[in-house]
């Protein structure tokens, strides 16, 4: 049965249409993510479905009802948002867990009942009297994961994840969105631009490019299939099958891995899987010189820029270091650099950086 539904759903900030004729459901009881680049307009579908904006053309219906202002508020008591970058209140990380509970009007029991529990959940218990805004970036993501599952809503909005966490951090979300959807049957929405990780999470997806729906489907089907004028490459770049064994070192209290690549590339993660494994580079987690740099980061590779594709602000280099590595870096930083096709180059980045699937 269909939880959400969009139709025909157009979003205009001045002249710009950042939606563009949207139409899509999300059935009660799936997770479902929605792929894009950046600037595709992913954050503003979760913005309307959680009913912080209004369409400007089309409906949104919630449960075969049309959401107007009228119950606009009602929606997003029932469909909280996990922001990008969490807003956390200036007191205890329990405290800030409890707020929305309290303002409910739950028995102060439960409140502590349910609190201790949902820190369990993502790994904070031991945080609990600490000051929020004193946690680490990965563990205020927790923190405001947490404030939103504690409500024990139906239906649960989440922008980016994982998005510039650690990987202890990216494994400990992931799990428990799962754990949310299996288990109490939460209906997720998630927005991604990684299509590892929609695949690993996700029962279906929806791509979005330039504002417009390109194809709803699993994603496996999406995977396969050919979309005018939409570069899957862009969003499965420096996504890797390789072999992962432990090297005998550890990164609190957690091993390194050493992962082997094609063409005897190798690169170094922090994790707990062995053998055949999936691995995933964040593009703006690497860092591109022309001289080698030394530091604490266990990944220094030397390669050959191949393509440089321009956007507004940023740049995305590829890089051959014996695959192609995608590297995001500013305009700014392009400049600076002087960086040009053909250029030797080091991209380095941290063992901690990259994803083990």
């Amino acid at each position: 049965m269909g939880i959400i539904q969009l139709e025909n759903v157009s979003v205009d900030f001045g002249n710009v249409r950042a939606l563009d004729d949207v139409s899509f459901a999300i059935n009660a009881g799936e997770m479902f993510s929605i792929i894009g680049p950046n600037g595709a307009g992913k954050t503003t579908v979760l913005r309307v479905i959680a009913g912080l904006l209004e369409p400007s053309e089309g409906s949104f219906l919630f449960h075969d009802h049309l959401v107007s202002d009228i119950n606009r508020q009602d929606l997003r008591r029932q469909a909280p948002m996990v922001f990008q970058k969490p807003t956390l209140f200036n007191t205890t990380l329990f405290k800030n867990v409890a707020y929305g509970l309290r303002i409910r009007g739950i028995a102060e029991d439960e409140v502590q009942r349910i609190v201790t529990d949902t820190l369990d959940l993502v790994h904070l218990t031991n945080l609990q009297n600490r000051p929020a805004r004193n946690l680490s970036g990965g563990e205020q993501r927790r923190a405001s994961l947490a404030m939103a599952i504690a409500l024990d809503t139906e239906l649960l909005l989440v922008d980016e994840p994982t998005a510039y966490l650690d990987n202890e951090s990216a494994e400990i979300v992931e799990a428990t969105l799962k754990r949310l959807n299996s288990e109490r049957g939460t209906t997720i929405v998630m927005v991604t631009h990684n299509f590892l990780q929609a695949e690993v999470l996700a029962n279906r997806a929806a791509i979005l490019q330039h504002g417009k729906i390109k194809k709803v489907g699993t994603v496996s089907e999406i995977f396969r299939s050919e979309l005018d004028g939409f570069k899957q490459d862009e969003f499965k770049s420096n996504t890797f099958s390789g072999f992962a064994r432990a090297n005998g070192e550890k990164a609190h209290e957690r091993r390194h891995v050493s992962i082997e690549l094609e063409n005897e590339v190798v690169v170094e993660a922090i994790g707990r899987r062995e053998g055949k494994v999936t691995a995933f580079i964040p593009p703006q987690d690497i860092i591109v010189s022309k001289e080698e740099v030394f530091s604490s980061a266990r990944n220094s590779l030397l390669g050959r820029v191949v393509r440089i594709d321009s956007h507004e602000s940023t740049a995305l280099l590829t890089v051959d270091v014996g695959v192609d590595l995608l590297v995001q870096i500013t305009n700014t930083s392009q400049n600076r650099l002087n960086i040009s096709i053909d250029d030797k180059v080091y991209v380095t980045f941290k063992a901690s950086s990259v994803r083990v699937f």
